[in-house]
């Protein structure tokens, strides 16, 4: 059968429980259910606890359920207020659905939204993503260089003992989107990434890099958690094998969603990797951009581990070789759309531009 796969409302517990309880085979046959996500949020430290029993307890029913996750630290970055955990609540979501920058601006210099904003700021209540720590938040970039390296928490400080929300909205005032800030929202204790990485009702996935172009780059978390077995297993405190964590990453995910991959095989289609093991090094963690044309030259969040990834071949063919794209990429045909339930030949071999322009 195929797959669902959903991100349920965490602000709805009924919600989730219905989401996780679909997975069951009742009056029907179970349905395969991957849900979003198993992250080791800040703002709630225990509820990681409960993912890999709850998964256990769905299974040991009949079902087959999963939990996706992402195995490195989820940090954010954010142009001003341009971020999408602010959405969780009231005052935040206000600011966000004003795209008009003098509309924004009002809005955000208006004391009595200010006063809401330190309000749900200062709420610990309810469940949430964001720990909604100012102190917790690095500023990386600004027109205002002595900022440069400091949290909005000190920001306010420096400034007379300002609220951290004030010192927030007083330089997006000030800066707007040329403020550039990153925090660590999850996913921030190793010794937790360990257990998650080698529980059965938890799957390696859920990137979500390429919707907030902006935001954040985890295309390479593969190679960041190769690095994290391989560096425990040189500590001699290994928590799983390469082996295992490549299989967790190809064929276990290729398996459970019925695609041809994942697997290496005589006669197979050959759609691989080559690493350099000996570049899994603090340079996967560097940050980076590159320009998108067909979004107006937009700059997005990128990884460039170019000396780790020494050769891709795709059906076969090779492009990428030595770290750098061979002339065949976006030029002639190399991949297939992978079918679940259906064993995937390589595609026939074409010079026509596959790639369509989409200005």
């Amino acid at each position: 059968g195929r797959v669902l796969q959903s991100g349920p409302d965490i602000q709805n517990p009924l919600n989730l429980v219905s989401q996780v309880a679909q997975s069951l085979p009742v009056l029907r046959k179970k349905l395969k259910t991957s849900l979003l996500s198993a992250a080791d949020v800040k703002a709630n430290p225990f509820a990681i606890m409960m993912m890999g029993p709850v998964a256990r307890l769905v299974n040991r029913f009949g079902g087959d359920f999963r939990w996706q996750h992402l195995p490195v630290p989820f940090e954010v970055y954010a142009d001003g207020i341009d971020l999408v955990v602010f959405e969780e609540f009231g005052s935040g979501a206000a600011a966000l659905h004003l795209r008009d920058e003098v509309e924004r601006n009002a809005l955000l210099a208006d004391e009595a939204y200010r006063r809401q904003f330190r309000k749900d700021y200062d709420s610990k209540f309810g469940v949430r993503v964001w720990h909604r720590d100012f102190f917790d938040a690095e500023i990386v970039a600004c027109p205002d260089e002595a900022v440069v390296g400091k949290s909005f928490g000190q920001v306010g400080l420096d400034r007379g003992g300002l609220h951290p929300v004030d010192a927030f909205l007083d330089l997006v005032l000030e800066h707007g989107t040329k403020v550039r800030w990153r925090t660590t929202i999850s996913n921030h204790r190793p010794e937790v990434l360990k257990k998650l990485a080698r529980d059965p009702g938890i799957q390696m996935g859920f990137s979500d890099a390429g919707a907030h172009l902006r935001n954040m780059a985890f295309y390479n978390y593969g190679l960041r958690l190769l690095r994290h077995v391989r560096d425990a297993l040189r500590a001699g405190q290994p928590f799983m094998t390469l082996e295992q964590a490549v299989h967790r990453m190809t064929g276990e995910l290729a398996d459970w969603y019925g695609i041809d991959a994942g697997h290496l095989r005589l006669g197979d289609r050959a759609d691989l990797v080559v690493l350099d093991p000996e570049r899994l090094d603090d340079r996967l963690d560097a940050y980076a951009e590159s320009t998108v044309e067909q979004y107006g030259n937009l700059s997005r969040m990128v990884n460039r581990n170019d000396e780790t990834v020494d050769l891709v071949l795709v059906g076969g063919r090779v492009v990428v070789r030595g770290g750098a794209p061979t002339a065949l990429l976006g030029v002639q045909r190399t991949g297939s759309f992978l079918k679940a339930g259906q064993a995937t030949p390589p595609p026939r071999a074409t010079v026509e531009r596959e790639l369509a322009d989409v200005r």
